[in-house]
């Protein structure tokens, strides 16, 4: 009995933290998908730094009374900049920051900010000429 307490114990530590790490590999992939999906839709539509932010976050240019987007993103952790408007270098870039990851592992319990996520796209049309 003694001997399964000690196993089981150590089966649970190494299975949270496995857990941890998958965690942390899903938001990774998801938030850089949705600052690619900001940028993208920042690109091919009139340039409105709310409407992208709203994408990111929500899925739609339209935050629609939503407490709460994507796995808890908020537009407030969505910037976007505009560099050399209107001339040939003219692109757009979204930033993802400040994403809260709780871990329940008991090697690193707690909630940290993640890192930042850019992405950085030419701006094409934009939907229309400005």
């Amino acid at each position: 009995m003694l001997e399964s307490t000690l196993v089981l114990t150590v089966f649970l530590m190494a299975f949270l933290e496995v857990l941890d790490i998958g965690q942390v590999m899903f938001f990774e992939a998801m938030l850089g998908d949705r600052a690619r999906a900001g940028a993208r839709y920042a690109v091919v539509n009139t340039y409105d730094p709310t409407a992208i932010a709203n994408v990111v976050a929500y899925n739609s240019p339209y935050s629609s009374g939503q407490s709460s987007g994507l796995f808890g993103l908020q537009p407030s952790m969505v910037t976007v900049n505009r560099y050399n408007a209107g001339v040939a270098g003219d692109r757009i870039e979204v930033i993802i920051s400040n994403f809260p990851l709780a871990f329940a592992g008991p090697f690193v319990q707690g909630s940290y900010a993640s890192r930042q996520f850019r992405a950085v796209l030419p701006a094409q049309s934009m939907g229309s000429l400005q």
